[in-house]
Protein backbone atom coordinates (compact mmCIF):
# COMPACT_ATOMS: atom_id res chain seq x y z
CA UNK A 1 0.00 0.00 0.00
CA UNK A 2 2.48 2.48 0.70
CA UNK A 3 4.01 2.18 -2.45
CA UNK A 4 0.73 3.67 -3.64
CA UNK A 5 1.52 6.54 -1.62
CA UNK A 6 5.09 7.53 -2.71
CA UNK A 7 3.64 9.83 -5.14
CA UNK A 8 0.46 10.97 -3.67
CA UNK A 9 -0.31 14.72 -3.81
CA UNK A 10 -1.45 16.64 -1.03
CA UNK A 11 -5.21 17.45 -1.07
CA UNK A 12 -5.85 20.93 0.90
CA UNK A 13 -9.37 20.91 2.51
CA UNK A 14 -10.85 24.14 3.18
CA UNK A 15 -11.05 24.54 7.15
CA UNK A 16 -12.88 27.55 8.92
CA UNK A 17 -10.25 26.98 11.89
CA UNK A 18 -8.06 30.37 12.57
CA UNK A 19 -4.13 29.46 14.23
CA UNK A 20 -2.65 32.44 16.17
CA UNK A 21 0.72 31.57 16.62
CA UNK A 22 1.61 34.63 15.49
CA UNK A 23 0.27 37.84 13.98
CA UNK A 24 -0.67 36.58 10.94
CA UNK A 25 1.01 32.85 11.09
CA UNK A 26 -1.95 30.52 9.80
CA UNK A 27 -4.86 32.96 9.58
CA UNK A 28 -5.73 31.32 6.38
CA UNK A 29 -9.15 31.85 4.72
CA UNK A 30 -11.11 29.04 3.14
CA UNK A 31 -9.94 27.83 -0.11
CA UNK A 32 -10.75 24.83 -2.21
CA UNK A 33 -8.13 23.13 -3.42
CA UNK A 34 -4.01 24.18 -4.48
CA UNK A 35 -2.20 22.07 -7.65
CA UNK A 36 0.86 20.14 -6.23
CA UNK A 37 3.35 22.12 -8.38
CA UNK A 38 2.08 25.45 -6.55
CA UNK A 39 2.05 23.98 -3.20
CA UNK A 40 5.77 25.60 -1.98
CA UNK A 41 5.73 28.38 -4.73
CA UNK A 42 5.00 30.72 -1.81
CA UNK A 43 4.30 30.75 1.97
CA UNK A 44 0.32 31.05 1.69
CA UNK A 45 0.21 27.96 -0.34
CA UNK A 46 2.96 25.58 2.04
CA UNK A 47 1.07 27.34 5.32
CA UNK A 48 -2.60 25.59 3.40
CA UNK A 49 -0.76 22.68 2.73
CA UNK A 50 -0.59 22.34 7.13
CA UNK A 51 -3.40 23.20 7.76
CA UNK A 52 -4.68 20.22 5.39
CA UNK A 53 -2.37 17.57 7.08
CA UNK A 54 -3.90 18.69 10.06
CA UNK A 55 -7.47 18.10 9.12
CA UNK A 56 -6.50 14.49 7.78
CA UNK A 57 -6.26 13.76 11.87
CA UNK A 58 -10.05 14.13 12.35
CA UNK A 59 -10.19 11.33 9.67
CA UNK A 60 -12.87 8.99 11.49
CA UNK A 61 -10.06 6.34 10.18
CA UNK A 62 -7.46 7.61 12.11
CA UNK A 63 -7.83 9.85 14.88
CA UNK A 64 -11.31 11.12 15.09
CA UNK A 65 -12.83 7.57 15.90
CA UNK A 66 -10.79 4.60 15.05
CA UNK A 67 -7.88 5.49 17.50
CA UNK A 68 -9.72 6.74 20.47
CA UNK A 69 -12.12 4.06 20.19
CA UNK A 70 -10.08 0.94 19.46
CA UNK A 71 -7.52 2.12 22.35
CA UNK A 72 -10.28 1.85 25.02
CA UNK A 73 -12.28 -1.44 23.82
CA UNK A 74 -8.76 -3.27 23.55
CA UNK A 75 -8.39 -3.14 27.52
CA UNK A 76 -10.67 -4.13 30.40
CA UNK A 77 -12.80 -0.79 31.13
CA UNK A 78 -14.81 0.05 28.75
CA UNK A 79 -16.56 -2.02 25.74
CA UNK A 80 -18.85 -1.79 22.87
CA UNK A 81 -22.36 -2.91 24.25
CA UNK A 82 -23.27 -6.53 22.86
CA UNK A 83 -26.73 -5.28 21.37
CA UNK A 84 -27.40 -2.36 18.90
CA UNK A 85 -24.02 -2.14 18.23
CA UNK A 86 -24.55 -2.12 14.15
CA UNK A 87 -21.53 -4.21 14.44
CA UNK A 88 -19.03 -1.63 14.47
CA UNK A 89 -15.73 -2.57 16.38
CA UNK A 90 -16.75 -5.49 17.75
CA UNK A 91 -14.06 -7.45 15.79
CA UNK A 92 -11.87 -5.40 17.64
CA UNK A 93 -13.65 -5.17 21.13
CA UNK A 94 -13.14 -9.15 20.79
CA UNK A 95 -9.68 -9.21 19.91
CA UNK A 96 -9.92 -11.30 17.08
CA UNK A 97 -8.71 -8.76 13.91
CA UNK A 98 -7.45 -10.14 10.54
CA UNK A 99 -4.73 -8.55 8.49
CA UNK A 100 -7.42 -7.94 5.73
CA UNK A 101 -10.02 -5.79 8.20
CA UNK A 102 -10.89 -2.48 7.46
CA UNK A 103 -9.75 -1.72 11.42
CA UNK A 104 -6.67 -2.75 10.73
CA UNK A 105 -6.16 -1.27 7.00
CA UNK A 106 -7.77 1.93 7.42
CA UNK A 107 -5.30 3.31 10.71
CA UNK A 108 -2.16 2.19 8.51
CA UNK A 109 -3.66 3.69 5.07
CA UNK A 110 -4.82 6.85 6.77
CA UNK A 111 -1.37 7.39 9.47
CA UNK A 112 1.07 6.91 5.99
CA UNK A 113 -0.47 8.44 3.78
CA UNK A 114 -0.69 11.87 6.56
CA UNK A 115 3.22 11.09 6.74
CA UNK A 116 4.27 11.30 3.08
CA UNK A 117 2.03 14.10 3.07
CA UNK A 118 3.84 15.87 5.74
CA UNK A 119 7.06 14.70 4.28
CA UNK A 120 6.38 17.40 1.08
CA UNK A 121 6.39 20.00 3.75
CA UNK A 122 9.66 19.00 5.63
CA UNK A 123 11.87 18.42 2.44
CA UNK A 124 10.44 21.94 0.82
CA UNK A 125 9.36 24.58 4.38
CA UNK A 126 13.08 25.87 3.92
CA UNK A 127 12.96 27.08 0.43
CA UNK A 128 9.75 28.57 -0.04
CA UNK A 129 10.52 32.05 -2.00
CA UNK A 130 9.70 34.90 0.09
CA UNK A 131 9.21 33.56 3.49
CA UNK A 132 10.69 34.55 6.75
CA UNK A 133 13.29 32.43 8.43
CA UNK A 134 10.91 31.92 11.33
CA UNK A 135 7.71 30.93 8.90
CA UNK A 136 9.58 28.15 7.45
CA UNK A 137 11.13 26.89 10.74
CA UNK A 138 7.38 26.94 11.82
CA UNK A 139 5.97 25.09 8.58
CA UNK A 140 8.73 22.27 9.33
CA UNK A 141 8.61 22.32 12.93
CA UNK A 142 4.89 21.63 12.86
CA UNK A 143 5.29 19.09 10.03
CA UNK A 144 8.16 17.23 12.27
CA UNK A 145 5.47 17.20 15.17
CA UNK A 146 2.92 16.12 13.07
CA UNK A 147 5.18 12.92 11.18
CA UNK A 148 6.75 11.59 15.17
CA UNK A 149 3.20 12.23 16.38
CA UNK A 150 1.38 9.76 13.42
CA UNK A 151 4.62 7.39 13.78
CA UNK A 152 4.30 7.28 17.89
CA UNK A 153 0.68 6.05 17.28
CA UNK A 154 1.65 3.27 14.54
CA UNK A 155 4.06 2.36 16.58
CA UNK A 156 1.73 1.37 19.68
CA UNK A 157 -0.27 -0.26 17.39
CA UNK A 158 1.37 -2.36 15.11
CA UNK A 159 4.82 -3.32 16.82
CA UNK A 160 5.58 -4.95 19.90
CA UNK A 161 6.19 -3.17 23.43
CA UNK A 162 9.34 -1.69 23.90
CA UNK A 163 9.50 -3.36 27.26
CA UNK A 164 9.27 -6.98 25.96
CA UNK A 165 11.35 -6.25 22.78
CA UNK A 166 13.20 -3.48 21.59
CA UNK A 167 15.00 -5.41 18.46
CA UNK A 168 11.50 -6.83 17.22
CA UNK A 169 10.45 -5.77 13.90
CA UNK A 170 8.42 -2.36 13.83
CA UNK A 171 6.69 -0.42 11.39
CA UNK A 172 8.38 1.28 8.57
CA UNK A 173 9.61 4.95 9.06
CA UNK A 174 8.76 7.13 6.62
CA UNK A 175 11.37 9.60 7.19
CA UNK A 176 11.30 11.11 3.26
CA UNK A 177 9.41 11.20 -0.23
CA UNK A 178 10.35 8.12 -2.42
CA UNK A 179 10.78 8.27 -5.63
CA UNK A 180 8.66 5.92 -8.04
CA UNK A 181 11.82 3.80 -8.93
CA UNK A 182 13.13 3.65 -5.00
CA UNK A 183 12.85 0.41 -2.68
CA UNK A 184 10.04 0.41 -0.50
CA UNK A 185 10.84 0.74 2.79
CA UNK A 186 10.97 -2.35 4.92
CA UNK A 187 9.98 -2.83 8.95
CA UNK A 188 12.12 -0.75 10.78
CA UNK A 189 12.90 -2.38 14.92
CA UNK A 190 11.07 -0.67 17.78
CA UNK A 191 14.16 1.05 19.16
CA UNK A 192 14.96 2.43 15.95
CA UNK A 193 11.19 3.58 15.81
CA UNK A 194 11.29 5.33 18.65
CA UNK A 195 14.79 6.81 18.01
CA UNK A 196 13.63 8.08 14.97
CA UNK A 197 10.14 10.24 16.98
CA UNK A 198 11.98 11.31 19.35
CA UNK A 199 14.61 12.83 16.91
CA UNK A 200 12.14 14.57 15.11
CA UNK A 201 10.82 16.13 18.22
CA UNK A 202 14.04 17.20 19.62
CA UNK A 203 14.45 19.09 16.08
CA UNK A 204 10.36 20.49 16.02
CA UNK A 205 11.45 21.85 19.50
CA UNK A 206 14.42 23.89 17.88
CA UNK A 207 12.35 24.97 15.21
CA UNK A 208 9.01 25.69 16.86
CA UNK A 209 8.54 28.99 18.49
CA UNK A 210 8.25 29.91 22.25
CA UNK A 211 4.91 31.04 22.91
CA UNK A 212 2.38 31.15 26.10
CA UNK A 213 -0.54 29.03 26.03
CA UNK A 214 -2.88 31.98 25.65
CA UNK A 215 -1.15 33.32 22.19
CA UNK A 216 -1.21 29.31 20.51
CA UNK A 217 -4.27 27.95 19.20
CA UNK A 218 -4.80 24.35 20.42
CA UNK A 219 -5.60 22.96 17.14
CA UNK A 220 -1.63 22.75 16.20
CA UNK A 221 1.45 21.48 17.88
CA UNK A 222 3.48 24.15 19.85
CA UNK A 223 6.26 23.80 21.83
CA UNK A 224 4.22 22.24 24.55
CA UNK A 225 2.82 19.86 22.44
CA UNK A 226 6.28 18.73 21.72
CA UNK A 227 7.43 18.18 25.37
CA UNK A 228 4.09 16.34 25.33
CA UNK A 229 4.93 13.59 23.04
CA UNK A 230 8.39 13.53 23.92
CA UNK A 231 7.18 12.68 27.35
CA UNK A 232 4.77 10.09 26.00
CA UNK A 233 7.56 8.46 23.76
CA UNK A 234 10.09 8.18 26.28
CA UNK A 235 7.32 6.73 28.92
CA UNK A 236 6.72 4.15 26.02
CA UNK A 237 10.31 2.69 26.25
CA UNK A 238 11.06 3.44 30.36
CA UNK A 239 12.92 6.07 29.41
CA UNK A 240 11.72 8.07 33.10
CA UNK A 241 13.75 10.77 34.02
CA UNK A 242 13.43 12.30 30.55
CA UNK A 243 9.43 11.42 30.15
CA UNK A 244 9.24 13.04 33.29
CA UNK A 245 11.15 16.20 32.68
CA UNK A 246 9.06 16.65 29.47
CA UNK A 247 5.97 16.19 31.23
CA UNK A 248 6.67 18.67 33.64
CA UNK A 249 7.92 21.16 30.67
CA UNK A 250 4.15 20.18 29.21
CA UNK A 251 2.05 20.88 32.29
CA UNK A 252 3.87 23.84 33.43
CA UNK A 253 1.28 26.95 34.42
CA UNK A 254 -1.34 25.04 32.65
CA UNK A 255 -4.57 25.09 35.37
CA UNK A 256 -6.29 21.67 35.43
CA UNK A 257 -10.29 21.84 34.50
CA UNK A 258 -12.61 22.47 37.12
CA UNK A 259 -15.33 20.04 37.90
CA UNK A 260 -17.39 21.52 35.67
CA UNK A 261 -14.97 21.66 32.77
CA UNK A 262 -15.24 18.00 33.40
CA UNK A 263 -18.91 17.66 33.26
CA UNK A 264 -19.08 19.84 29.89
CA UNK A 265 -19.05 17.22 27.71
CA UNK A 266 -15.08 16.99 26.71
CA UNK A 267 -16.32 18.58 23.44
CA UNK A 268 -14.14 21.53 23.43
CA UNK A 269 -11.15 22.85 24.67
CA UNK A 270 -10.38 23.98 28.37
CA UNK A 271 -7.63 25.36 30.52
CA UNK A 272 -5.19 22.51 30.50
CA UNK A 273 -5.38 21.23 26.77
CA UNK A 274 -2.40 21.27 25.17
CA UNK A 275 -3.30 19.20 21.90
CA UNK A 276 -6.88 19.08 20.14
CA UNK A 277 -8.23 17.68 17.13
CA UNK A 278 -10.12 20.66 15.55
CA UNK A 279 -13.32 19.78 14.04
CA UNK A 280 -15.38 22.53 12.04
CA UNK A 281 -19.19 22.25 11.15
CA UNK A 282 -18.02 21.18 7.71
CA UNK A 283 -15.74 18.51 8.26
CA UNK A 284 -17.79 17.05 11.10
CA UNK A 285 -18.01 13.10 11.07
CA UNK A 286 -21.52 13.11 12.34
CA UNK A 287 -22.63 9.28 13.04
CA UNK A 288 -18.41 8.48 12.69
CA UNK A 289 -17.74 10.68 15.54
CA UNK A 290 -16.81 10.35 18.92
CA UNK A 291 -20.13 11.77 20.57
CA UNK A 292 -22.23 9.88 18.31
CA UNK A 293 -20.53 5.96 19.96
CA UNK A 294 -20.39 7.93 23.87
CA UNK A 295 -23.22 9.86 23.93
CA UNK A 296 -26.12 7.81 25.05
CA UNK A 297 -28.50 9.26 22.20
CA UNK A 298 -28.35 10.68 19.12
CA UNK A 299 -25.67 8.39 17.16
CA UNK A 300 -24.80 4.88 17.70
CA UNK A 301 -24.63 5.35 21.65
CA UNK A 302 -22.74 2.01 22.06
CA UNK A 303 -19.95 2.07 23.87
CA UNK A 304 -20.66 1.18 27.78
CA UNK A 305 -18.47 1.27 31.14
CA UNK A 306 -17.85 -2.37 32.43
CA UNK A 307 -19.33 -3.04 36.21
CA UNK A 308 -15.96 -3.86 37.64
CA UNK A 309 -14.57 -0.80 36.48
CA UNK A 310 -17.40 1.61 37.95
CA UNK A 311 -16.87 -0.14 41.07
CA UNK A 312 -13.46 1.01 41.61
CA UNK A 313 -14.56 4.81 41.67
CA UNK A 314 -15.68 5.92 45.43
CA UNK A 315 -18.99 7.23 45.40
CA UNK A 316 -17.65 10.62 46.82
CA UNK A 317 -15.42 11.12 43.25
CA UNK A 318 -16.98 13.27 41.00
CA UNK A 319 -15.94 11.11 37.84
CA UNK A 320 -18.17 8.69 38.99
CA UNK A 321 -21.14 11.08 37.74
CA UNK A 322 -19.55 9.99 34.36
CA UNK A 323 -21.36 6.76 34.46
CA UNK A 324 -25.03 5.87 34.25
CA UNK A 325 -27.64 3.23 34.72
CA UNK A 326 -30.74 4.15 32.75
CA UNK A 327 -32.84 0.47 32.56
CA UNK A 328 -34.91 2.17 29.37
CA UNK A 329 -32.11 2.51 27.45
CA UNK A 330 -29.62 -0.51 28.80
CA UNK A 331 -30.92 -2.33 31.89
CA UNK A 332 -27.63 -4.07 31.94
CA UNK A 333 -24.20 -2.03 31.37
CA UNK A 334 -23.12 1.54 32.75
CA UNK A 335 -23.95 4.25 29.95
CA UNK A 336 -20.90 6.97 29.75
CA UNK A 337 -21.26 10.55 29.79
CA UNK A 338 -17.68 11.80 29.61
CA UNK A 339 -18.36 13.10 25.38
CA UNK A 340 -21.35 14.65 24.75
CA UNK A 341 -22.06 16.43 21.25
CA UNK A 342 -21.89 20.20 20.61
CA UNK A 343 -25.10 21.92 19.31
CA UNK A 344 -25.23 19.10 16.43
CA UNK A 345 -24.67 15.08 15.90
CA UNK A 346 -21.09 14.39 15.93
CA UNK A 347 -19.63 17.72 16.44
CA UNK A 348 -17.06 17.78 19.41
CA UNK A 349 -13.33 18.70 19.06
CA UNK A 350 -11.19 16.18 20.13
CA UNK A 351 -9.22 16.63 23.59
CA UNK A 352 -5.46 14.68 22.04
CA UNK A 353 -3.59 15.90 24.94
CA UNK A 354 -3.65 17.45 27.99
CA UNK A 355 -2.01 18.55 31.93
CA UNK A 356 -3.77 15.83 33.81
CA UNK A 357 -2.17 13.14 31.45
CA UNK A 358 1.27 14.46 32.03
CA UNK A 359 0.90 15.13 35.83
CA UNK A 360 0.10 11.23 35.47
CA UNK A 361 3.02 10.72 33.35
CA UNK A 362 5.24 12.99 36.11
CA UNK A 363 3.55 10.53 39.15
CA UNK A 364 5.00 6.99 37.11
CA UNK A 365 8.54 8.52 36.72
CA UNK A 366 9.09 9.32 40.16
CA UNK A 367 7.78 6.74 41.48
CA UNK A 368 9.70 4.33 39.24
CA UNK A 369 12.90 6.25 40.30
CA UNK A 370 12.05 5.84 43.64
CA UNK A 371 10.95 9.72 44.50
CA UNK A 372 7.97 8.31 46.33
CA UNK A 373 7.11 12.11 48.03
CA UNK A 374 7.03 13.74 44.89
CA UNK A 375 5.17 10.77 43.14
CA UNK A 376 2.60 11.14 45.72
CA UNK A 377 2.37 14.67 45.00
CA UNK A 378 1.92 14.93 41.57
CA UNK A 379 -1.08 11.83 42.24
CA UNK A 380 -2.63 13.72 44.86
CA UNK A 381 -3.15 17.16 42.56
CA UNK A 382 -5.38 14.95 40.24
CA UNK A 383 -7.16 12.79 42.84
CA UNK A 384 -8.40 15.84 44.89
CA UNK A 385 -9.44 17.93 41.64
CA UNK A 386 -12.45 15.14 41.31
CA UNK A 387 -12.35 14.00 45.16
CA UNK A 388 -11.67 16.74 47.70
CA UNK A 389 -11.73 14.96 50.95
CA UNK A 390 -9.56 12.08 49.84
CA UNK A 391 -6.04 11.18 51.58
CA UNK A 392 -3.10 11.69 49.82
CA UNK A 393 -1.37 8.32 49.24
CA UNK A 394 1.40 7.00 51.76
CA UNK A 395 2.38 3.79 49.65
CA UNK A 396 5.60 3.44 48.29
CA UNK A 397 7.38 1.04 45.71
CA UNK A 398 5.40 -1.07 43.73
CA UNK A 399 1.68 -0.68 45.64
CA UNK A 400 1.96 3.21 44.89
CA UNK A 401 3.32 2.85 40.71
CA UNK A 402 -0.02 0.44 40.66
CA UNK A 403 -1.85 3.23 42.39
CA UNK A 404 -0.95 5.63 40.04
CA UNK A 405 -2.10 3.65 36.81
CA UNK A 406 -5.03 2.85 38.26
CA UNK A 407 -5.59 6.91 38.56
CA UNK A 408 -4.71 6.54 34.39
CA UNK A 409 -7.52 4.69 33.83
CA UNK A 410 -10.32 6.71 36.31
CA UNK A 411 -8.67 9.93 34.67
CA UNK A 412 -8.02 8.87 30.88
CA UNK A 413 -11.02 6.61 30.17
CA UNK A 414 -12.21 7.27 26.99
CA UNK A 415 -9.32 9.25 25.82
CA UNK A 416 -7.84 6.28 23.72
CA UNK A 417 -4.60 5.10 26.46
CA UNK A 418 -5.55 1.86 28.20
CA UNK A 419 -4.83 -0.60 25.20
CA UNK A 420 -1.02 1.38 25.44
CA UNK A 421 -0.62 1.05 28.93
CA UNK A 422 -1.44 -2.35 29.36
CA UNK A 423 0.89 -2.90 26.18
CA UNK A 424 3.71 -0.66 27.30
CA UNK A 425 4.28 -2.39 31.02
CA UNK A 426 3.68 -6.23 29.79
CA UNK A 427 0.33 -6.39 32.11
CA UNK A 428 -1.73 -9.10 32.81
CA UNK A 429 -4.77 -8.68 31.00
CA UNK A 430 -8.25 -9.95 32.27
CA UNK A 431 -11.74 -8.99 31.90
CA UNK A 432 -14.49 -10.06 34.28
CA UNK A 433 -17.92 -8.70 35.44
CA UNK A 434 -20.52 -7.75 32.50
CA UNK A 435 -18.17 -8.56 29.51
CA UNK A 436 -19.39 -10.50 27.33
CA UNK A 437 -16.22 -11.34 25.68
CA UNK A 438 -13.56 -11.70 28.58
CA UNK A 439 -10.13 -12.83 28.47
CA UNK A 440 -7.52 -13.94 31.19
CA UNK A 441 -3.78 -14.05 29.67
CA UNK A 442 -0.20 -12.33 31.03
CA UNK A 443 2.55 -11.71 28.84
CA UNK A 444 3.99 -15.02 28.65
CA UNK A 445 0.99 -16.61 27.68
CA UNK A 446 0.04 -17.45 23.60
CA UNK A 447 -3.12 -15.15 23.48
CA UNK A 448 -0.39 -11.87 24.29
CA UNK A 449 0.20 -11.48 20.71
CA UNK A 450 -4.00 -10.11 20.31
CA UNK A 451 -2.33 -6.91 22.31
CA UNK A 452 -0.70 -5.93 18.75
CA UNK A 453 -2.29 -5.36 15.12
CA UNK A 454 -0.99 -7.29 12.10
CA UNK A 455 0.45 -5.48 9.60
CA UNK A 456 -2.25 -4.68 6.97
CA UNK A 457 -2.28 -7.21 4.52
CA UNK A 458 -2.44 -4.44 1.53
CA UNK A 459 0.83 -3.49 2.84
CA UNK A 460 2.42 -6.90 2.22
CA UNK A 461 1.23 -7.60 -1.18
CA UNK A 462 1.77 -4.08 -2.11
CA UNK A 463 5.38 -3.82 -0.62
CA UNK A 464 8.41 -5.12 -2.03
CA UNK A 465 10.57 -5.35 1.28
CA UNK A 466 7.84 -6.55 3.60
CA UNK A 467 6.42 -10.49 3.11
CA UNK A 468 4.41 -13.11 4.69
CA UNK A 469 7.22 -14.12 6.52
CA UNK A 470 7.04 -10.34 8.19
CA UNK A 471 4.03 -10.65 9.49
CA UNK A 472 3.31 -10.11 13.55
CA UNK A 473 3.11 -13.00 15.71
CA UNK A 474 0.09 -14.75 15.90
CA UNK A 475 -1.24 -13.80 12.52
Amino acid sequence: MISTIKNSFITFLSLTVLFSCSKDFLELKPTDAIEENEVFTNYNNARAALIGAYDQLSSPNFGGLYNPIMSDIMGEDLMINSVDNWNWFTQVYQMNVLPTYTYVDAPWWSGYKLAYDVNKIVENAQSIPGASQEEMNELEGQARALRAYVHLKLVQMYSQAYKRNPNALSIMEADRILGIDEEDLGRSTVQNTYEFIASDLLKSLELLTDLDQDEFDQGFFSKRGAYALLARTYLDIGEWEMARDYAQMAHKDLDLMSINDMYAGFMFRNSETIYAIAYTQEDNNIYLSLPSFYWPVAGYSSMRANDKFVEKFSNDDARAGFFLMEPEIDENRHLILKFGHNAVVGNAERIVIRASEMHLIEAECEAELGNYSKAQDALYLIQSRSYPGVRKSTNTGQELIDEILLERRKELFGEGFRWNDIKRRQLPFVREGNHWVKFNFTSNDPDYYRMTFPIPQSEIDANSNISEADQNEGY
